[in-house]
């Protein structure tokens, strides 16, 4: 799932991404300081921000305009997010100097909020994905941080695809303006505002970018919500790939998103307690979520609360008892997980699935690729794949191949071999309940060589 909002400043970001709601120091004056002792005492619930940087690959030299400030020197991706340099590009400055680098759109007169100064991209991982790391976790060291680590892939991959196709730009009189860089800071959370376990990622896009005219512009959000179905199925072709990679995890489809095999429904109900009352409050009015996804959308705001902060260590310990009262507890969802996955027949990779996909590729190669039929062609293409477990490199290659040669008879991806690891080594509970893994990057935890 993705959306895309308006944001007018990052405090909200930044308070949460800190222990206990306490400001966060820049990164550039923050003194050192005992990590073993820090994760001890203070692992937040909402993961610190790291910056994301699109560009065109391979990276090409910045190009400004005399007297152009370079607003995004010196930012590297992966980095942890320097505080103040996140709320100068929300507010439009150059973190150099603190000036105004680019003017905002004046609010109208008596107007309640500033005018806007970035986005908001909500990349969300489906429940049993996000019961699974959070609470089978607790009894496999590693798989939260490799879920994490999945999820961050997969939301890097999309958003690159984005800016790649043009789907990130600024926009001038009525015409697309490509960009050059596009400087954004990944928040990854771990609670739903209900207080159930549910990992997603808050990515906020800064407006203040630079066109490849070599002059400051403002991103329009325009193209991104048109694509916003194609990118949110790109991630979850990503994620497939990589659970079943990484972690031999196997997924079967719902809806337009999946699950993972072996997740109980009585946990996914359980810790579903934000979608009941969406559908409790649509009931109250005759109409379900399927039927009107506008009235849906008014019935997520009217029945969201305040998140709570707190630490992960202190989730996990809510959520572990509150399945424990249902009869679950993290090694007995393991094993459920395990079992499920043991009896499946060996995956194969549908080539009925695949035809059908490279057919509304090719009619997509007819239309511009950022109109919205081009949109709704890739994103359906991409619903199409994302269960065949392919992975977002072949996806993107069959996409390319068949923009280049529409006419062929056939064109299918080169498959990868993920080389799938034994779900039984690589799920099998600790001898002891583990504490919280940090927070994943890229870079893999310490399991058997038979698993990640």
């Amino acid at each position: 799932m993705i959306s895309c909002t308006r944001i007018y400043d990052a405090e909200y970001y930044l308070v949460s991404a800190t222990p206990e709601g306490h400001e966060a120091e820049d990164a550039a004056s923050e003194p050192p300081r005992d990590e073993g002792r820090y994760r001890q005492d203070a692992d937040p619930c909402n993961g610190a921000g790291r910056w994301i940087v699109l560009r065109p690959e391979p990276p090409a030299p910045l190009l400004l305009r005399p007297g152009v400030p370079n607003i995004l020197d010196g930012l590297r991706p992966g980095a942890p997010v320097a505080p103040q340099v996140l709320r100068d590009l929300v507010a439009g400055c150059d973190p150099a100097t603190g000036r105004l680098a680019a003017r905002r759109r004046r609010p109208a007169a008596d107007a309640p909020v500033p005018p806007s100064g970035g986005y908001d991209v909500q990349f969300s991982l489906p429940k049993s994905v996000s019961v699974l790391g959070l609470l089978g976790g607790m009894a496999r060291p590693g798989l939260l941080a490799a879920i994490r680590a999945i999820h961050a892939q997969a939301i890097s991959r999309a958003l690159q695809w984005a800016f790649d196709l043009g789907l990130i730009a600024s926009r001038s009189r009525g015409r697309r303006v490509p960009v050059q860089r596009v400087i954004g800071a990944r928040f990854d959370h771990a609670a739903s505002r209900a207080g159930d376990p549910q990992l997603h990622s808050h990515v906020v896009l800064s407006k203040t970018t630079i066109g490849r005219d070599g002059r400051l512009r403002q991103l329009d959000n325009y193209l991104v919500l048109t694509h916003a179905g194609a990118i949110a199925a790109l991630a979850r072709c990503e994620e497939v790939f990589l659970l079943r990679e990484r972690l031999g995890l196997r997924t079967r489809p719902v809806g337009r998103s999946y699950e993972v095999i072996g997740v109980p429904e009585p946990l996914l109900e359980l810790f579903s307690k934000r979608r009941a009352a969406i559908i409790a409050r649509m009931s109250a009015t005759g109409r379900s979520t399927a039927q009107d996804r506008r009235a849906a959308q008014f019935a997520a705001y009217g029945t969201r609360s305040m998140k709570q902060r707190g630490t992960l260590r202190d989730a996990q310990a809510a959520w572990e008892a509150e399945a424990a009262d249902c009869g679950w507890s993290p090694r007995r969802l393991l094993q459920s997980v395990v079992q499920a996955q043991s009896m499946l027949c060996p995956p194969e990779v549908s080539t009925t699935a695949i035809a059908q996909a490279t057919d509304l590729l090719r009619l997509c190669a007819d239309h511009p690729p950022q109109s919205r039929a081009a949109a709704d062609g890739l994103m359906a293409a991409f619903e199409l794949l994302q269960h065949e477990a392919i992975g977002s490199e072949a996806v993107l290659d069959l996409v390319a191949a068949c923009r280049q040669a529409p006419p062929m008879p056939e064109v299918l991806p080169h498959l990868r071999d993920p080389g799938h690891p034994e779900i039984s080594e690589v799920m099998k509970p600790a001898d002891s309940i583990a504490s919280p893994e940090p927070d994943g990057e890229t870079a893999l935890p310490s399991l058997p060589a038979s698993g990640l």
